[in-house]
């Protein structure tokens, strides 16, 4: 898979300085892991290619796992945040954030919130930084989930109000610029709510490029079997 990056207060330096074991780890996933596609069962785009979250999820959680790294639990004292993070190793936390943008946020203030009380975490220790996940804009996916160029102009716009100062690297799921076909793994879950695939299969695609969007200028692809 391939990835874009955008770092925001001293990311780029603290992963190529303390946190770069843990910057490596995800990296060596990242660069591994397979695109994921399944077919929406949305109305009007029905068995239409659209990325994957749950497929995407399930890879990075297990892979992230074999390396060491674990789930991590909010603090009792600040679970109105949410339960935990979806994973974590010596001061880093990550989260896969393929749901709805207004989740951003959220994340985004636990994690704040945490590192400005310097309480020690299970697993993670004194937390220095976060990486998010996300998908980039081009992928058809379900609507009002969040993508990496949205992603980059909200940190954008808190930035210059010094909203947060955790360090922060966020990474937005990519295929190379202008690709014609792709291999990717599609997964048969067995309903919309369903979490675990009943099967899974390789294939091909054929990549239909689009004019760019106005929003962010972002390119667009579909997909189809080849």
């Amino acid at each position: 898979m391939e990835f874009l990056i955008s770092d925001f207060n001293g990311a780029e330096k603290y992963y190529a300085g303390a946190g770069a074991p843990e910057w490596s780890d995800l990296e060596k996933i990242l660069r591994s892991m397979p695109l994921h596609l399944h077919a929406s069962d949305q109305s009007g785009i029905q068995g239409t290619l659209i990325f994957d979250p749950k497929g995407t999820n399930a890879y990075l959680k297990s892979n992230a796992k074999a390396a060491g790294w674990e789930k991590i639990r909010v603090p009792k004292q600040f679970e109105a945040f949410g339960k935990d993070w979806d994973a974590g190793k010596r001061g880093t936390l990550a989260e896969w954030q393929f749901s709805n943008y207004p989740f951003l946020a959220n994340n985004l203030m636990r994690s704040e919130v945490v590192i400005g009380s310097r309480v020690q975490l299970q697993g993670v220790g004194r937390v220095r930084a976060l990486v998010v996940v996300t998908k980039a804009g081009l992928f058809p996916a379900s609507q009002s989930t969040l993508y990496f160029e949205q992603a980059r102009a909200q940190l954008e716009a808190a930035s210059k109000f010094r909203v947060f100062s955790i360090p922060i690297r966020l990474v937005g799921l990519t295929i190379p610029d202008g690709a014609r076909e792709v291999e990717f793994t599609r997964s048969d879950y067995g309903g919309r709510y369903h979490r675990d695939a009943r099967e899974t299969e390789k294939r091909k695609a054929k990549v239909e490029w689009a004019d760019r969007s106005r929003l962010y200028e972002m390119p667009r692809v579909s997909f189809k079997l080849a």
